[in-house]
């Protein structure tokens, strides 16, 4: 099993440890389509949990993590018509976690290195993903055990104002 963890200073938040975490899961074909309404369902839960801004940041995560499994981990669509991968959302007082997992080949989080805005714009676009879930995300984490990949993400913040 390989494994990669990565986590930035937790920012100080006023919820309580003592209560559950709610959680959320979601099947996702491999179709750019269905990423865009699971980034959209993600921002929705985000500022549900979180704010406004912190959710909108969380959509291009899953945006950019979703479009990158389709392709680069599922590679040219070999993979007959079905084939998913899995979202699971969990959160409570100010921390939301978001767990991918997927049957695609390893990827090496470590080596993976994030592209800037600079380096894209110089090579016509593109290469920016981990860039960005680097720059939103506090923690992140793969393993990869046996056939599936588990990419987790944390994200800290204040917690929505109206979130119950």
């Amino acid at each position: 099993m390989a494994c990669l963890y990565e986590k930035k200073e937790k920012p100080q938040t006023g919820g309580s440890a003592s209560h559950p975490e709610d959680s959320v899961a979601m099947v996702v074909e491999l179709t750019f389509g269905a990423v865009r309404m699971a980034a959209s369902a993600v921002r929705g839960i985000a500022e549900l949990m979180l704010d406004q801004e912190q959710g909108q940041q969380l959509e291009v995560v899953v945006a950019e993590v979703g479009n990158n499994i389709i392709l680069h981990g599922m590679g040219d669509m070999q993979n007959p018509p079905g084939h998913t991968f899995t979202i699971t959302v969990t959160g409570r007082d100010g921390k939301l976690t978001l767990i991918f997992e997927d049957e695609g080949p390893p990827f090496d989080l470590a080596a993976a290195r994030p592209g800037t805005p600079e380096e894209s714009v110089a090579q016509g676009g593109g290469g920016l993903g981990i860039f960005i879930v680097r720059q939103v995300m506090d923690e992140l984490s793969y393993t990869r055990k046996g056939t599936r990949n588990r990419l987790t993400l944390v994200k800290y913040g204040a917690p929505a104002e109206d979130a119950s």
